[in-house]
Order: C-alpha cells, then sequence, then structure tokens
C-alpha cells in the first residue's frame, strides 16, 4: 500500500468506506455494543519488498538430529554436512586387563530419515572417517555453529561407499547374545584406533574420567569424501544421536576373556555439524539481483543456505487514518507450481522479525498457537500462510523504532534439508501478498 500522494490517500479512503460497508467474518464485531460499530477495511495490496539473502550460520550442536550427507540438488547446487563428534566411555573407569588386544572397532549411528536420492542407482555417496586433532569443548561451555569445523589426521580410519537403507535393522553379536539395532549407518574404524584406547592401560588417568579421556583421544569426524557430486545424487541423512544405538563398539580381548565397550557419540559429550553449500549460478544471480529477481521468485534453504527476506515499506502510512487495530494479517506465500521436482518443499515454516546487526527475533504472534499463527505448508492451496497482525500492529503503536523487515526461515533449519521456489510479490498469476483485516478506532 503506496501513500504517494493526496489522491492516493483519498483512494484508500474510498476503500475503507466501501470495505465497511461489508462484515468481514471472524474479527468480533458481535461483542461491540449497538450503535458503536467501527468501520473495517480489508486491504491486500500492500508493497511488500523481498528479496532471497544467505545466512552466516545456525546453531548446530545441542540438537536431537544430527546431519550428514552429500546431496547434488538438481536447483539449489551441492551440499554437504560433516559431523564432528567426541567419544566418551559408557562406564568409568575402564580397565582392559593384561594383555588387550583388540578384534574389532565399529561406527554405528542410527537413522531417523533422510532428504534425497537413496535409490540404487542415485544413492551411492563416500564418506571418510577421521580422528581430530583438535579438542572439542563440552557443549556445557559452549555452543558450535554450522561454519566451524576442525583439523584432523589426514590418515582416514576408514574410507566406505554409503547408500542409506532407512527400513533395515541391524543385527549384531554382543556378549554371546544377538541384539538387534535399528537402521544405522554402521562402518568398521582401523584396528589401530582402537588398540590405540586399549593401550592407554588399566588405571590411567584417561580410562579413570571421560574429561581427561577426551584430551588424548579427542573425537571423530564424518566426511562425504567424493569430488563431485551429480546433480540428483546422494541424499543428506537424519541421525539420531540421542539413541543408544549411536556409538563406537569396541571389541576387544585380554589373557582372560573375549568382551567389549561402547563409547557414546550424544550430547553429555560434543557434538555438532558443519554445512557446506555450492550455489549454482541461478542461485547466486538471484541473490546478487535483490529485490529485481525476488519480485517474481524468492528461494528458502535449509543447513544455513537460504531465506527470504521481506520490507513492508509502507505499513505506517496506516497510521494517517487516526488509531489504527490490526485485527489480523496474513502474509501469503505461494510456492512456485512450475517448478516441478520429487523433494518435498519444508513441511512448516517461521516468520522472524530482524534486529539492527541482522539477526533474527521471534516475533510475538509465534507465541500463539499454531492455529492462529500458522506457517504449515498448505498442499491443497500450494501456499503458507502466517498470521503476523501482533508483531505489525507493535511496528505501528512505535512509529519512532526502526523497522528492519522480516525473515522468511524453514522451520529445523539445523536438522532437516528441505528448501523451496516461492513466488514473489510481483508474480504475474498467484504472488505473495499481505491480507489485512483493520479498524479504525479514532
Amino acid at each position: 500500500m503506496i501513500f504517494r500522494n493526496t489522491t492516493g490517500f483519498l483512494g484508500l479512503l474510498i476503500l475503507l468506506v466501501i470495505a465497511s460497508c461489508k462484515e468481514p467474518d471472524g474479527i468480533g464485531l458481535d461483542v461491540l455494543p449497538e450503535g458503536e460499530e467501527m468501520p473495517i477495511a480489508w486491504v491486500d495490496t500492500f508493497t511488500i519488498d523481498a528479496r532471497t539473502v544467505g545466512y552466516d550460520s545456525v546453531l548446530t550442536s545441542g540438537l536431537t538430529t544430527y546431519l550428514l550427507g552429500d546431496f547434488g540438488d538438481p536447483i539449489f547446487g551441492r551440499v554437504k554436512s560433516d559431523l564432528y563428534t567426541q567419544l566418551r566411555l559408557e562406564s568409568v573407569p575402564f580397565d582392559p586387563g593384561a594383555g588387550q588386544t583388540i578384534d574389532s572397532i565399529v561406527l554405528n549411528m542410527s537413522y531417523s530419515g533422510s532428504y534425497g536420492n537413496t535409490t540404487k542407482f542415485g544413492g551411492t555417496m563416500r564418506f571418510g572417517v577421521y580422528e581430530l586433532t583438535e579438542d572439542l569443548i563440552s557443549l556445557e561451555d559452549t555452543s558450535y555453529y554450522s561454519t566451524v569445523s576442525h583439523t584432523i589426521n589426514p590418515i582416514a580410519l576408514a574410507e566406505f561407499d554409503l547408500r542409506p537403507d532407512l527400513f533395515s535393522g541391524v543385527t549384531i553379536i554382543e556378549g554371546g547374545d544377538t541384539v538387534s539395532l535399528p537402521p544405522s549407518l554402521r562402518v568398521r574404524l582401523d584396528d589401530s584406533f582402537g588398540q590405540n584406547i586399549l593401550n592407554l592401560g588399566g588405571g590411567s588417568t584417561e580410562l579413570g574420567d571421560n574429561d581427561e579421556f577426551v584430551k588424548v583421544i579427542k573425537g571423530i569426524a564424518v566426511k562425504p569424501i567424493n569430488a563431485s557430486m551429480v546433480a540428483g545424487n546422494g541424499s543428506v541423512m537424519y541421525l539420531n544421536l540421542a539413541s543408544e544405538a549411536s556409538r563406537v563398539e569396541l571389541y576387544y580381548h585380554n589373557n582372560e576373556d573375549t568382551t567389549s565397550i561402547n563409547l557414546t557419540i550424544n550430547n553429555s559429550g560434543s557434538v555438532h555439524t558443519f554445512f557446506e553449500h555450492e550455489f549454482p549460478a541461478a542461485i547466486t544471480n538471484a541473490v546478487a539481483g535483490g529485490t529485481t529477481t525476488g519480485a517474481n521468485t524468492l528461494y528458502v534453504q535449509s543447513m544455513a543456505g537460504l531465506r527470504m527476506r521481506l520490507d513492508i515499506p509502507h505499513l505506517r502510512e496506516l497510521r494517517n487514518l487516526g488509531v489504527v487495530a490490526i485485527t489480523k494479517a496474513e502474509l501469503v506465500i505461494p510456492v512456485d507450481q512450475t517448478v516441478v521436482t520429487e523433494y518435498g518443499y519444508p513441511s512448516s515454516m517461521f516468520v522472524t522479525g530482524i534486529d539492527s546487526g541482522d539477526g533474527s527475533v521471534i516475533v510475538v504472534d509465534q507465541f500463539e498457537s499454531s492455529d492462529y499463527y500458522g506457517g504449515v505448508y498448505n498442499a491443497d492451496e500450494g501456499e503458507y500462510v502466517f498470521n503476523l497482525a501482533r508483531h505489525l500492529q507493535s511496528i505501528l503503536n512505535a512509529p519512532e523504532e526502526p523497522d528492519f523487515g522480516l525473515y522468511v526461515v524453514n522451520a529445523g533449519n539445523s536438522t532437516n534439508a528441505r528448501r523451496g521456489v516461492f513466488n514473489g510479490p510481483q508474480h504475474p498469476t498467484d504472488p505473495m501478498k499481505l491480507r489485512m483485516t483493520y479498524t479504525i478506532i479514532e
């Protein structure tokens, strides 16, 4: 909505008079005393300036799900995720006994899903497992973000090809018993790694306390190592590291027995992921094109990829009408129906405010119920709808405060790999829009 001159402002007044002759649904007119009805207007012609922008980073530690993978997205380009984690002794002190000798050491991480291609001919990826040469800090003392990586011993503990099987469980023999594990990434590591742990010896400080253990055995990194990934091939796997099945299994024998011990992988230690994107020219041009490209097409991608930045430059001109109470303000974001893809859109997205440092801040509407706030993908309509009435009202009520705009982001940015292409506010047939119902109080 633009009040460029007196003629434009009078046009709004005419719209208001027309709209006030109609009674919108669901805004509480029935509770007003007789004779005190106030004029109601409904408008969906606000100017929105929209652009696609990137991220500095996102939090990737202290999560419930961790990402690992290598996906050649046919629209967004290649996206990779490395996993870094400490290993902690399941129980301390640990005494491997005299004559301790490694039998095998195995990494097992439980799946909880994936995004991309897991078919026989398109799903294979290649990974390496490496020992860390740099300390990780406990999650009690720090947080890790998606731009943080760590130094490793370049000699791999394992290199392997993988096509994730998300449906078949794993059966192992543990302590003479048959044990069933959930579908998992499972790979044998070099025996020397396990022998180095055993060689610390019973009664050592390192095997008696996990804080001392991780100073010597600093952890592992799991990284995709293909030089390239074909578009449409590969995937990003979702790992449930809270599962007891996510661990390193150390099998060994000593002079008296054959036994095993587990090393845990979870938030009790330190674990996080590192994301990397290789955007194609179409994406980099869209970011560089700002509101020119964003007028018609916008991109959102998880894993610290892409988000929308929106500005409603003429919102505060509503104050020219008097004291305005916004009863509903729906931001409607349609998906681009011309983009045919077999990969799903985000199941839900968030709208956040923006602070003076370009950081995200929660909008007050998000504290309401999901029925009120919205943001869930409506596959029938092919759109997302957000009610931002309270946030936009706060902008009207504080004209002296700067308004830095809004971000639109994928929910679960660090824990899923979903993305989407969306229509901008000047799309010729199905544009993004702000639908607002408001009342002039005085």
